[in-house]
């Protein structure tokens, strides 16, 4: 690595806090660039490592924007609650594309041909996934004149309905790993903010770490 990608931890955050400096990182990043009004309502598609640290991102710059995460799993939507967010939709029980649109206070109508039409949704949409579904689904839940946030690493999706993007007249912006940032009037690093941040106790991510292994046991780390 290039002495400019290394950073030194200090003492006072853990080796658990430190490991996830870089996925993070990531979502700071996408959220710092592309952050909510106070009054907005923000959806999460995606509730992996990104997807949380994207809710504890929003929270971590004190945003009094209205989060809601969508989750395939139950402890992944007991953990984005933990983080901040006000409600989980689990993406397996019910019909979730319902449940999304009136969480958001949006309409859903079917046409004659092709996927449900949604009318309304929420003013900032994380797309966290990366597969087709998921970003067809995000362009749908944007409000018209909103932003759809792709931090999803997708490559060349197929089944993506572009439509609500002229329609809607949406803002999609896409969002990769992190850099430079500005905060509080200070150009920073986003690891080494994280790093501040963790130093003073201001964020914790350690609860994310499901399993501890010892180096030298790294077969069963991988296996597992």
């Amino acid at each position: 690595a290039h002495r400019s990608q290394l950073f030194a931890v200090p003492e006072r955050v853990s080796d658990e806090n430190a490991v996830l400096v870089e996925p993070f990182s990531t979502a700071l990043h996408a959220v710092m660039r592309n952050r909510p009004d106070d009054d907005d309502t923000v959806l999460i598609l995606g509730s992996g490592v990104v997807g949380l640290c994207t809710v504890a991102a929003l929270r971590a710059l004190n945003s009094g924007a209205r989060v809601i995460v969508v989750a395939k799993y139950r402890f992944q939507g007991e953990m984005a609650r933990s983080l901040g967010a006000d409600e989980v939709i689990y993406l397996r029980e019910g019909d979730y594309f319902q449940a999304v649109a009136e969480a958001t206070g949006a309409s859903v109508y079917r046409p004659a041909l092709g996927k449900r039409v949604v009318v309304g949704g929420a003013d900032v949409v994380y797309e966290c996934v990366g597969n087709d579904d998921s970003i067809d689904d995000a362009l749908r839940f944007t409000r018209s004149g909103g932003t759809m946030v792709l931090v999803g690493l997708a490559a060349i999706p197929k089944r993506v309905d572009w439509t609500p993007i002229w329609l809607n007249e949406l803002t999609v912006r896409g969002s990769v790993w992190s850099g430079m940032e500005t905060f509080e009037g200070r150009r920073v690093r986003a690891f080494q903010l994280v790093l501040e941040w963790m130093a003073e106790g201001r964020l914790d991510l350690a609860p994310l770490l499901t399993h501890r292994f010892r180096l030298d046991d790294y077969r069963r780390a991988l296996a597992v």
